[in-house]
């Protein structure tokens, strides 16, 4: 299929882009690496009568750590930080891999994935695990939004109209946190049936910390409170993972469809945070 007419600008600036945005309103959509915008327009699921190109964008290119953390760009490439590192913060990195193909990691952007707020995608997840800050741009100033709040359903974020995501900040986590990232899907590329995300702290061998999130299980990622407060002040031994995974299996409320029911996504979820928790065990 072919997308439906739509009117094309280029801007150069972040400030071109915002005026661009705010100018035409809900007829506008910006455009990133397009690998979810544009299979979207050929199967007519978005209809936007103009789209805002913002990959000439230098502002949205950045890719510096400071103290805080790591700010990535929205422009910046899932490539670019495959290929580079992000030194101090493991979990993104090993994030990485699991996003389709080469080839759409060449493409694909951080921003524009975060963004798009795919319910099964990697990114949205890791972000969620680190509590990281999304900061959105507008004609008005910027504005920062956690994690928690970022993201409002399947495909669906927490930015305003004439808001466009500028850049995301993933903190670094302390030395003694082991991460692990793992997930289950039909082929190696495809779409994720299900996946946790696990960001472990230790002292002395006992958990000190715990962040840990499924994806692809529900409208959003989902942070395992209840797993969090199994596997606190812990070894991790037999008795632990079990608990820690049954808490997990049990907090969760998954949707069925052709490639699960929900018990079986309890089961992947169990499985895939028992693994990811033994990984990172010391």
């Amino acid at each position: 299929m072919k997308p439906p007419p739509f009117a094309y600008c280029r801007p150069h600036s972040l400030d071109e882009a915002l005026e661009f945005l705010a100018e035409h309103g809900d007829e506008a959509r910006p455009l990133a690496g397009g690998q979810s915008l544009v299979p979207m327009l050929n199967h007519r699921l978005a209809r936007p009568e103009v789209l805002v190109d913002i990959g000439a964008v230098g502002e949205l290119q950045r890719m510096e750590r400071d103290e805080s953390g790591w700010l990535i760009g929205a422009m910046v490439t899932q490539r670019r930080v495959e290929r580079d590192g992000t030194e101090g913060c493991q979990l993104l990195r090993l994030a990485m891999p699991f996003i389709g193909h080469r080839q759409i990691r060449a493409r694909g952007t951080v921003g524009g994935s975060i963004a798009h707020a795919d319910p099964a995608a990697e990114l949205p997840a890791v972000a969620l695990t680190l509590d990281a800050t999304m900061v959105a741009a507008s004609l008005d100033g910027e504005r920062e939004i956690p994690a928690s709040t970022f993201f409002a359903g399947p495909y669906m974020n927490s930015l305003e109209d004439g808001e466009i995501l500028s850049h995301v900040i993933f903190p670094m986590a302390p030395p003694s946190t082991r991460c692990s990232f793992r997930e289950f899907a039909r082929r190696k590329g495809d779409f994720a049936v299900a996946g946790v995300a696990a960001a472990v702290g230790f002292d002395d061998g006992s958990v000190t910390a715990a962040r840990l999130t499924a994806f692809a299980v529900g409208s959003n990622p989902v942070r395992l409170a209840a797993a969090e407060a199994a596997v606190a002040g812990r070894r991790l031994d037999e008795a632990a993972l079990t608990e820690t995974a049954e808490a997990a299996a049990a907090e969760i409320e998954p949707w069925e469809d052709i490639h699960g029911s929900p018990q079986y996504r309890r089961q992947l979820v169990a499985a895939l945070l028992r693994r990811a928790l033994q990984e990172v065990a010391p």
